[in-house]
């Protein structure tokens, strides 16, 4: 606010705009991902090895249902991102918890590692999880600074 008691506009640095738009990006690949895990057709099953099948057949329903959380409150939290909305903060938080449910079972209880093997079963998952905390920070950061409306 100025001296006048007017509010100043606060300015956006370019990054936010670079790191909005690759989040919106990162969100659309999840969401065709996801599209595609939904409509799989079974010649594609099919093509799965052995132990990719097995996760896949005994993933309970549930579960791609915490998926799609995970990746619509994303896809939400991005958008608010590029409108500048303050809520992106809680659709990004809320996606974070998603992916911690959907991987916390899918490594404890469908035991991916053990059927997979660490290097298939870890390296995507890992990466999704450090991007969703990375939002999760970066959208709070925006949030103090000032880039987002409320």
């Amino acid at each position: 606010m100025s001296a006048d008691g007017s509010i100043v506009p606060v300015k956006v640095p370019k990054s936010y705009w670079i790191i909005s738009t690759i989040a919106l990006i990162w969100m659309v690949f999840g969401v065709v991902a996801w599209l595609m895990d939904l409509l799989m057709p079974a010649a594609a099953l099919e093509q799965m090895d052995a132990a990719q099948r097995q996760l896949y057949v005994t993933r309970p329903q549930w579960l791609f249902v915490v998926y799609a959380i995970a990746i619509f409150s994303g896809l939400l939290g991005a958008i608010g991102l590029l409108i500048r909305r303050g809520w992106a903060r809680w659709a990004f938080v809320a996606s974070l918890a998603a992916v911690i449910v959907q991987f916390g079972y899918t490594f404890l209880v469908m035991d991916a590692v053990q059927v997979l093997g660490p290097a298939r079963a870890l390296p995507f998952p890992i990466v999704i999880f450090l991007i969703g905390v990375f939002l999760v920070w970066y959208s709070g950061l925006a949030g103090r600074c000032g880039w987002l409306r409320h």
